[in-house]
């Protein structure tokens, strides 16, 4: 992850962002462990995630291994979801009508099934989204 960062941070450099100039603050150690485990919650390096909370970007917490393996769960019943949809969708009216003998229902809770899964695929791919560092785009005046 860290080299994901890092190779998003130099695709963004040129000559004129590229940054060279160290900025210090003396914080307590209490303050520095504080600020070391945001900034790797949100998978970012220190230097990165001050960057960004000095731009008041907020930046998204990652998951836990215990979240993401929860979501990894929730992806698996979605494709179950969609093959159970396709199953359905393939058989003829009288087959649905002996399974379930509530057609319109069935096709009713089917669709909001779809929506469901719809709503966990979108869910998914924003949390995979790694977080940025905003660009003050302003020019510097003295």
């Amino acid at each position: 992850m860290e080299k994901e960062i890092i190779k998003q941070t130099e695709q963004n450099e040129t000559p004129d962002n590229r940054r060279t100039v160290f900025i210090g603050a003396k914080v307590s150690p209490r303050q520095k462990e504080h600020i070391k485990s945001m900034a790797e919650q949100c998978g970012m390096t220190v230097s990165d995630y001050l960057l960004a909370r000095a731009y008041n970007y907020k930046p998204k917490a990652r998951l836990t291994k215990e979240e993401a393996a929860l979501l990894q769960n929730l992806d698996n019943c979605r494709a179950d979801l969609v093959k159970y949809t396709s199953a359905l969708h393939g058989m003829i009216a009288s087959q649905r009508h002996m399974m379930f003998n509530q057609i319109p229902f069935m096709v009713n809770w089917l669709k909001e099934l779809g929506n469901v899964a719809e709503n966990v695929c979108q869910f998914l791919n924003s949390v995979k989204e790694p977080n940025i560092i905003p660009t003050n785009n302003k020019t510097e005046e003295s």
